[in-house]
């Protein structure tokens, strides 16, 4: 039942499904929210979405964004009419995709594999992002996989992972332009790492320095009890962290988080 007002509704929601314009298929871990907003919801898996808001408003918008796809904006008054959502792919600058093959493989990274403390980060679809920085050492190569950590006391949780290049010693500019996330189920032992296979999207750079991150969409429980997301540290460095996506970066040289990359190269 919608309540109407002279500015809008006391509640509502926006619900539907989010596709590619270019295939049909659906669009999963979408952001959604309003325009107004700092934070709101994922998309599921099969793209579908429910979006609850309080005093919803006649002239509200909704943003719908994916990385590598153009945002999204849909007044209120159409989306609540409408159940299907269409992202269009952003425009590449390159002219090809060059298929490589790299006859060697390194793994960078983490030392050890024992766990040492835990890195709290609930950031509530706020867009913020914890990560740390890799010197490959090579002219060019391919990030194939990204492997970490975490201790989850949420049934499911939300990641998704970011690759930048760094700009001033400060993560820059999304090298990885694909929408690459997982659901990670509950875990209390934080020794099981879990892993980002990138292989399929031929993420081949060039840059001296790249920042990995992640970025914690959302996170579900069926009772009432708090709940936490910790990513797994253990050895000395250095990481970077923002609390949301207009926050600036920090830093903390104490203790970093548990990452391993699997990089292909041939020089």
């Amino acid at each position: 039942m919608i309540l109407c007002a002279a500015t809008g509704w006391s509640q509502n929601a926006v619900k539907g499904k989010i596709i590619y314009a270019r295939d049909g298929k659906p669009a999963p871990f979408a952001s959604v929210k309003l325009t107004t907003a700092s934070n709101g919801i994922v998309s599921d898996a099969m793209g579908n979405f429910s979006l609850v808001v309080r005093n919803l408003k006649h002239a509200d918008t909704i943003l719908i964004t994916s990385v590598g796809y153009e945002n999204l904006k849909v007044p209120v008054r159409q989306a609540l009419q409408q159940n299907e959502f269409k992202l269009q792919e952003a425009q590449k600058t390159m002219d090809a995709v060059v298929i490589k093959s790299f006859s060697k493989e390194e793994i960078a990274g983490a030392k050890t594999e024992a766990v040492g403390y835990f890195r709290s980060w609930n950031t509530e679809n706020k867009k913020g992002e914890i990560g740390r920085t890799f010197l490959p050492g090579h002219k060019e190569y391919q990030v194939a996989k990204v492997r970490f950590k975490v201790y989850n006391t949420y049934d499911t949780c939300i990641i998704r992972l970011h690759v930048r290049e760094v700009t001033n010693g400060q993560p820059g500019r999304e090298l990885l332009t694909d929408s690459v996330a997982q659901i990670i189920r509950k875990s209390t032992a934080a020794e099981k790492p879990y892993e980002f296979d990138l292989n399929k999207y031929n993420l081949i750079l060039s840059q001296k320095n790249i920042f990995v991150s992640f970025e914690v969409l959302d996170g579900s429980k069926l009772d009432k009890d708090r709940s936490s997301l910790s990513f797994v540290g253990s050895e000395e460095g250095t990481y970077y962290y923002k609390s949301t996506e207009n926050d600036n970066w920090h830093s903390s040289d104490e203790y970093t988080i548990y990452m391993k990359l699997l990089l292909r190269y041939d020089d």
